[in-house]
């Protein structure tokens, strides 16, 4: 398995490679979110605002580029082979599921950290805000990218299943969910029956026990980490699992054979 792994890895280092604009993402995407929305939270903080608001602010956007480009690594493999009209040999080879998870998930790895050191640094450089603080509490960005990559094979199991037309999901469902995980503002701001739903989203305790840590309530951070914990695996665990029957379920059809 594990050699399947480096090869799903491989093939998609070298796909990307190719794509500049797609390896551009994991520097110049952060750089655009760092610079705006530090730059506006900058603006609400001396306008009168608490100067905590640009520390509650950017600690939202590191964890977000993080999901972002975790998600999107892990629906790039199947992604990829749909453009390059390869996937039937994919999952009719001798490559294992797996090894196919484990390989898009170590790539998905690979963003994860570059993205932490790109926004971490940028953070520290503009604006003098250390997410490194966070100290043990960092293992957040680890349950966030769990939940990402249970996602990225939800994403992954409908366009098996039904297509290529479900591709946009890749980027649409990132802004959905952020909109529920209080990326830039706390949800208590939120109504009362949205709030529910933003409670059952990981990646919402994860960024609250992360804030927590740097001085935003830091007696909840140890709780909400745990929170995050089990819903992130629990999440990952039903991508897993719908994966799996998407793959058989494909080959029943001949969905899988299309591509």
């Amino acid at each position: 398995m594990i050699r399947e792994a480096s090869a799903h890895f491989y093939k998609q280092w070298k796909i990307m490679s190719r794509r500049p604009g797609e390896m551009a993402w994991i520097a110049v995407h952060p750089l655009i979110s760092i610079l705006s929305l530090g730059i506006l939270a900058y603006f609400v903080s001396t306008g009168g605002a608490s100067p905590e608001t640009m520390l509650f602010v950017l600690a939202g956007v590191i964890v977000w580029n993080i999901y972002d480009a975790s998600q999107r690594a892990i629906s790039y493999g199947i992604t990829l082979d749909i453009w390059s009209n390869c996937l039937k040999h994919t999952f009719t080879g001798s490559s294992s599921l797996p090894g196919f998870v484990l390989g898009n998930a170590l790539y998905g790895l690979f963003s994860m950290i570059s993205i932490t050191l790109v926004t971490g640094i940028l953070a520290i450089a503009l604006f003098g805000f250390n997410i490194f603080m966070a100290g043990f509490y960092l293992v957040n960005f680890l349950f966030v990218f769990i939940f990402a990559a249970g996602m990225g094979l939800v994403i992954n199991s409908l366009m098996v299943v039904k297509g290529e037309k479900y591709m946009s999901l890749m980027w649409i469902l990132t802004g959905v969910i952020m909109i529920f995980s209080g990326v830039y503002y706390p949800i208590e701001i939120l109504p009362g029956p949205v709030q529910a739903v933003s409670l059952a989203v990981p990646a919402t305790h994860s960024i609250i026990s992360l804030r927590a840590s740097l001085g935003f309530s830091p007696e909840i951070a140890g709780t909400e980490l745990l929170i995050g914990a089990a819903l992130s695996l629990a999440y990952f665990a039903f991508g897993a699992l719908l994966f799996r029957w998407a793959i058989k379920r494909s080959k029943i059809t001949g969905m899988l054979t299309r591509y």
